[in-house]
């Protein structure tokens, strides 16, 4: 099952338990929800009535809730009259009965005075006697064209309280609630009371208190609706989302598969938009592809370094042992001469020197060979000071120089750097010595040291131009080159060849630079000392 259906089922199960969780909530929840807010509103209906009478005096502009049954009695603090009043009309009554006035006294004390209250007497209101005088039959004149006679039914006591509190809003307002049953039916009254500086106001509102059984029926009529709206909407909502959710991931599905049948790992970033985990992952894979990328390049770098590494140490190898053979023959030759005591060949004492020569010609060319491979796994990176392992290099040369009568001659001054000591040693003795071997004799050699570059000029020799490209290969000597004031015999064509090329060498493998060119009158060889990039070397 692919995501697509797996979302959409999810999103099934998801809708029917959201759908339930609905219907349960208006079955069992709404109606009580719905009864205990309409006694909210039916008590703040009252308050507002209260309030809003006790303020004008009249109905004038209040909503009333049942406008049929509610009335306010208003007692002023004075006098033997009161009025009753709703909606639609207003009564005045006269009470000219004394028992019935001294009630409106009573009243109007205790009204006055609440702290009182505690000490009211049953005897002080006898509502009952009240009851009888009031009975029409008994108020109107014999002569009164209508003839009234009221009877009691014994089922006058049907209703039973369920309820009844007292609410005290404020000091001058309280609010008596009642909840009564017949049985089938149940009703809510209210009865405010308020005083005024002018009057006693006293208002009666009658509810009929809603049931729960009553919201049912239209709760399960609008249940069909109710579940087909919200399923729908749900499943939709859950179509078009998951579809949101599978295009980026498919998209980068695609992009994963077209990254796996590339050629070439230079490919073009996808992109997510959005700011949520899809759009993150889509960066960590632009991240991941990157990061590839650039180990990708930095593995060619370094294998194509390595091909080449490889192949200049076979072509070193091979040019050495080729280079071998010369002074291995020729000082094969001159023993077996020395042997047989072939003509001057019996000389020894003259011919041992050259022996020895040849075999430290060998050894030397051995000794660069076996230190090439064995550098590039020893390094040893120490503080060192240039000028001071220069004029080392130079007391090695000291018996050279003074047959030569070479003057060398020094300036500036380096800081000291981080380098390997043989290595840097290995490099400058090379520049050294072929600025002796090729300085003709009583020629001047100058070095100097700059902040990062080390310059060796020797005077009185050039090399020739189409030379200049290739002095660092191997077994490149200056045989060929144009040297002045020097003889064809002079020793420059006993140079193995090897000495540029293992100061290129050893340059780069300290990320060094070294040049070499022609200037007036002489030759000038630079040691680059700061760390260089292989594209420098390129």
């Amino acid at each position: 099952m692919n995501l697509s259906r797996k979302t959409l089922l999810y999103s099934s199960i998801i809708s029917v338990i959201i759908v339930s969780l609905i219907v349960g909530y208006f079955i069992l929840m709404l109606p009580s929800l719905y009864v205990a807010h309409m006694q909210d509103r039916n008590y703040d209906s009252i308050v507002e009535l209260q309030e809003g009478f006790m303020k004008a005096g009249s109905y004038e502009n209040l909503e009333v809730k049942n406008p049929t049954g509610t009335l306010t009695i208003e007692i002023p603090l004075s006098g033997n009259s009161f009025y009753v009043v709703n909606k639609f009309f207003q009564i005045t009554v006269d009470v000219q009965d004394q028992n019935l006035r001294d009630m409106l006294e009573k009243l109007r004390y205790y009204a006055k005075h609440k702290d009182k209250i505690k000490d009211i007497k049953e005897d002080d209101f006898k509502l009952n006697e009240i009851k009888d005088e009031l009975l029409i039959n008994k108020q109107l004149s014999d002569n009164y064209p209508l003839k009234f006679e009221f009877e009691l039914y014994k089922n006058g006591s049907v209703f039973q309280e369920i309820s009844s509190k007292i609410h005290i809003e404020t000091e001058d307002l309280m609010i008596y609630e009642t909840n009564v049953t017949d049985g089938h039916n149940y009703y809510t009254s209210y009865i405010a009371m308020g005083l005024t500086n002018e009057a006693i106001d006293i208002s009666f509102l009658p509810i009929m208190t809603p049931r729960m059984e009553e919201i049912r029926p239209v709760v399960f009529q609008s249940l069909p609706m109710i579940v087909a709206v919200a399923l729908l909407l749900v499943l939709v909502s859950s179509q078009v989302f998951s579809r949101l959710i599978i295009h980026p991931i498919i998209k980068l599905a695609n992009h994963a598969e077209y990254m796996k049948e590339a050629k070439s790992l230079k490919l073009e970033p996808i992109t997510i938009t959005g700011h949520d985990e899809i759009s993150s992952l889509g960066e960590s894979l632009n991240g991941l592809y990157q990061k590839i990328q650039e180990s990708y390049q930095e593995l060619e770098i370094k294998n194509s370094y390595l091909a080449e590494e490889n192949k200049r140490q076979e072509v070193f190898l091979r040019a050495s042992s080729h280079q071998l053979k010369t002074p291995i023959t020729a000082a094969l030759l001159l023993v077996q001469g020395m042997i047989s005591e072939v003509g001057k060949y019996k000389d020894v004492k003259v011919y041992l020197p050259q022996v020895k020569q040849q075999i430290q010609s060998m050894q030397k060319i051995v000794e660069d060979i076996l230190y090439l491979n064995h550098c590039s796994e020893n390094l040893e990176m120490e503080l060192l000071s240039l000028p001071e392992l220069m004029e080392e290099c130079i007391n090695s040369y000291h018996i050279q120089i003074e047959e030569k009568r070479l003057h060398i001659t020094t300036e500036g001054q380096i800081p000291p750097l981080e380098s390997d000591r043989e290595l840097l040693k290995k490099i400058l003795d090379n520049l050294l010595s072929n600025a002796i071997y090729y300085t003709p004799e009583g020629g001047n050699i100058n070095i100097s040291y700059e902040k990062h570059k080390l310059s060796i000029i020797n005077y009185g020799v050039t090399i020739d131009e189409e030379l200049l490209p290739h002095v660092f290969e191997p077994f490149v000597t200056s045989a060929n080159a144009r040297r002045q004031n020097m003889t064809s015999d002079n020793k420059m064509n006993k140079a193995h060849g090897l000495g540029l090329y293992v100061v290129s060498y050893y340059a780069k493998f300290l990320h060094y630079q070294v040049k070499l060119h022609n200037i007036d009158h002489g030759v000038m060889a630079e040691l680059i000392l700061r760390k260089v990039s292989s594209a420098d070397f390129s």
